[in-house]
């Protein structure tokens, strides 16, 4: 999900208004549903629960519209989202400054990794792989001061090699682009998420947060 100015790539499908944002918000709030950071999901699920009223929101790729136009709405609600950032691109012109970053995590906002480059990782060898993940998350950690725990796969593409590669890192979780409810799953290294696109109405974007019943996700051993 991206949120800009109304006149600035708003036909691209996932980019999405900051009127529609602040609608969106709205509707969690008046339903009492509140926003999580991957760190309360990871220790919710490896606990043995199930997020309960919580909705993770998650930003992929960085750019500074995040930080310009959907960070000043989440703080207005009092909402957390996670941001996943090509380390590469940052300070680059429309992407985020590590200053722009800084600032949204002193005010809660989580941070994961993109890759160093937004770039499939299923096509590549392991070694092109092992540095595009723990490169990524040795320069955001050396950021953030603090543990990465996520990582977002561009254009969703991984392997059974990626995940080994994410556990070796220390990496928690794993999120694709698939936009299935999460039912059963062998690992969290596999995590769906669903779409907002824009011009949804209040009752689509209902409909992406009515899960059907028994959904349950089976966490793996840490390595």
């Amino acid at each position: 999900m991206d949120v800009t100015a109304p006149s600035d790539r708003i036909s691209q499908s996932l980019t999405i208004s900051p009127d529609q944002f602040t609608a969106e918000l709205q509707y969690l709030r008046d339903r009492h549903l509140r926003t999580m950071s991957v760190a309360e999901l990871e220790a919710d699920v490896r606990s043995g629960q199930s997020p309960s009223n919580a909705v993770l929101l998650t930003f992929d790729d960085g750019y500074d519209d995040q930080y310009q136009y959907a960070f000043p709405i989440l703080r207005r609600f009092g909402d957390v989202a996670t941001f996943f950032v090509n380390v590469g691109s940052v300070g680059k012109p429309r992407h985020m400054t590590w200053q722009q970053i800084a600032t949204m995590a002193q005010e809660g906002m989580s941070f994961g990794c993109h890759g160093v480059t937004h770039s499939d990782l299923a096509v590549m060898g392991v070694a092109a792989q092992e540095y595009q993940i723990e490169r990524c998350v040795d320069v955001l950690s050396a950021q953030l001061h603090d543990n990465v725990i996520a990582y977002a796969y561009p254009s969703g593409a991984f392997d059974e090699r990626t995940v080994r590669l994410e556990q070796q890192a220390g990496l928690l979780l794993g999120f694709t682009t698939d936009p299935r409810f999460q039912r059963d799953a062998d690992s969290l290294y596999e995590l769906t998420r669903r779409r907002v696109k824009n011009g949804m109405t209040t009752a689509d974007f209902a409909s992406l947060l009515a899960p059907p019943p028994s959904i349950k996700i089976r966490a793996s051993p840490r390595r």
